[in-house]
């Protein structure tokens, strides 16, 4: 239950609306093809198309979905990304002061001042 909760509280408004909408299509579509087929008591090609755009469109928000998961994923990702080549960036400046005083060090070793 404590999982649920926070799994919920992780949601934000556009999973959450699309979550109404989603159970809103599923409950409304079964009813409208069930009264279909009950209306009508065989299977013809109006339930054939009916039950196939509803599935269709069940489909579409359930792709809606994993995007909007994988939008979430990949900013993390993004931010991470970031803060990564933030710091490969100030051990490239520190390595490269380093080889300089390197370079300084050895070319006065192998070079000494004439007086």
């Amino acid at each position: 239950m404590n999982q649920l909760k926070r799994m919920v509280q992780r949601l934000n408004f556009f999973e959450k609306l699309l979550f109404l909408v989603g159970v809103a299509v599923t409950v409304m579509g079964f009813y409208y093809i069930n009264k279909l087929y009950t209306g009508e008591g065989h299977l013809s090609w109006a339930l054939l198309q009916a039950a196939f755009l509803w599935l269709v469109l069940l489909f579409l928000i359930i792709l809606t979905d994993s995007n909007e998961s994988i939008k979430e994923e990949l900013k993390e990702v993004i931010k991470q990304h970031i803060n990564e080549t933030r710091i490969l960036k100030e051990i490239s400046k520190q390595q490269l002061a380093e080889l300089e005083e390197i370079k300084k060090l050895l070319w006065e070793k192998h070079h000494p001042k004439r007086k």
